[in-house]
């Protein structure tokens, strides 16, 4: 959900490193999983408007595998680099990590998770 994605993920790394005093790492996992629940619900009411349609199990299932992978995977390596090979501060280092997986991830919904199907749907009797 581009920006408010990134609010949600910089809120809640903020909340769960320093309020709640996790490791970095370990916030960022909390974070990207918060924030790939709250992008797919968008995604299924906003973005490909498939609320309404069968399905949203498996495309749940998709989008964590597909879109979930990767953001998991580049904010991980991103965070580690930024803050501990770097020395960013998280609240610095967030935004640049989004931004490395925003693109692929995009890409990833629209040809994967959210695709329509090209068959014709069967007449209903």
């Amino acid at each position: 959900m581009g920006v408010l994605g990134s609010v949600v993920q910089t809120a809640a790394l903020y909340l769960a490193r320093d309020l709640a005093g996790l490791h970095y790492l370990a916030a960022t996992v909390l974070a990207v999983e918060i924030t790939l629940a709250h992008n797919f619900t968008w995604h299924e009411h906003w973005t490909w408007k498939t609320a309404a349609t069968p399905g949203w199990p498996r495309r749940a299932w998709r989008y964590q595998l597909g879109t979930g992978t990767v953001a998991l995977l580049a904010n991980l390596f991103a965070m580690r680099l930024l803050v501990g090979g770097m020395g960013l501060p998280t609240l610095v280092a967030t935004p640049l990590a989004i931004g490395g997986s925003g693109v692929i991830n995009f890409l990833i919904g629209q040809f994967l998770v959210f695709r329509r199907n090209s068959e014709p749907a069967a007449p209903k009797m």
